[in-house]
């Protein structure tokens, strides 16, 4: 039998060390100045964005900056695939480039519409609490 394929069982190197707690995670490293950045998301699936209220987040203490769409213009630019995928008839599947934060309409529940950098991940978090979005 082949050492590689499918239906092969894949050995896992990382359970020891998690399973005892000595595991490290990306939430455990902090550098020197480091800021923490929090996405405020959509809860809807489909809705107009008229106004976005982001002046009481930019006020809130330890806020390095918070953007919305229209505050970065057309410096966020969009998604791209490099991959072309297919459907079972071969056809080529549609897709469509995403902005990074949705200015005039969201589309799907969880799209990003606005960005909080703070110094601290708390004050990130409030400060997204902060936005109004309409």
């Amino acid at each position: 039998m082949n050492n590689f394929g499918i239906g092969q069982s894949v050995p896992r190197v990382e359970d020891s060390r998690f399973l005892t707690g000595s595991g490290r995670y990306i939430g455990d490293v902090n550098l020197p100045g480091q800021a923490h950045a929090v996405v405020l998301r959509s809860p809807h699936a489909s809705a107009a964005i008229r106004r976005i209220d982001i002046g009481p987040a930019r006020r809130a203490p330890g806020v390095l900056g918070a953007f919305s769409a229209r505050d970065l213009g057309g410096d966020l630019g969009t998604t791209s695939i490099t991959i072309q995928r297919r459907r079972p008839d071969g056809s080529p599947m549609f897709w469509r480039a995403h902005q990074g934060l949705a200015a005039d309409r969201v589309r799907y529940v969880g799209e990003p519409v606005a960005l909080v950098v703070a110094e601290t991940l708390a004050q990130a978090r409030d400060a997204a609490e902060l936005i109004e979005v309409d």
